[in-house]
């Protein structure tokens, strides 16, 4: 057997050069020495339907010192998103404020309740990209 044809069949069998559905997500890393608490809000037209707005939040994804998690998962919902986060007594704000409840949540972003605050959201710019890591550092 040749080396190129070992080669090309060690490839396949490691799932490298295989054609197969694009996988794009948006991920966060923890790069700082505290736990985080992070929230994540995209364009999702559905959501006019349910309460008038074209955009879903969801949060809270607790973030380990060093750890990373995709908070969103399939295709990147779009140029722009929103993100908050907070922990060990840093924060992650921006002005773009939106109602936010203190426990775990997948809302519209009209959405509200008795146990929710106002949290500016930071505005992240993903350009083109089908992957993105945005690393909250300290």
């Amino acid at each position: 057997m040749s080396i190129r044809k070992l080669a090309a069949m060690t490839a396949l069998a490691l799932g490298l050069g295989t054609a197969g559905p694009a996988h794009a997500w948006m991920q966060y890393c923890n790069a700082t020495s505290v736990t985080i608490w992070t929230t994540y809000e995209w364009y999702a037209p559905s959501c006019k339907a349910e309460d008038g707005s074209e955009w879903r939040k969801k949060g809270w994804w607790s973030l380990n010192p060093g750890e990373c998690k995709i908070v969103y998962g399939a295709s990147l919902p779009g140029r722009y998103s929103y993100y908050y986060a907070e922990g060990g007594g840093k924060v992650w704000a921006g002005q773009y404020s939106t109602c936010t409840p203190s426990t775990a949540f997948d809302w519209c972003d009209n959405t509200c309740s008795t146990n929710s605050r106002q949290l500016g959201y930071r505005e992240l710019d993903t350009g083109s990209a089908s992957n993105y890591t945005l690393t909250f550092n300290p």
